[in-house]
């Protein structure tokens, strides 16, 4: 590690081209958060129209309790895709 810090201090090229590479990550990152947060309320709104449209009623602890569930549930499914996405591109790595 201490070898890589000091190729990218000596050599700004590095420096720079690590930089933009972190920034590209970094949005890359922001974009798939924000994506996934813009559909939830999305689903929330459209689900909220629909439960005020046919009249049925529900209490703000029914709310919580669904808002919870969903939000375990894409959590769970998020750090399943990423175990399995992180062990596929790990054995591609060591297979070769």
């Amino acid at each position: 590690m201490d070898n890589f810090t000091e190729i990218l201090s000596a050599n700004p090229a590095y420096l720079i081209v690590a930089v933009v590479f972190s920034v590209i990550i970094l949005f890359s990152l922001a974009k798939k958060l924000l994506k996934i947060a813009l559909i939830s309320i999305s689903i929330f709104i459209l689900w909220t129209a629909y439960t005020i449209w046919t009249g049925q009623e529900f209490s703000q602890g029914d709310l919580k309790e669904k808002l919870i569930e969903t939000g375990e549930k894409i959590k769970d499914n998020t750090v399943k895709k990423v175990q399995d996405k992180t062990q596929e591109e790990l054995s591609k790595k060591f297979n070769n």
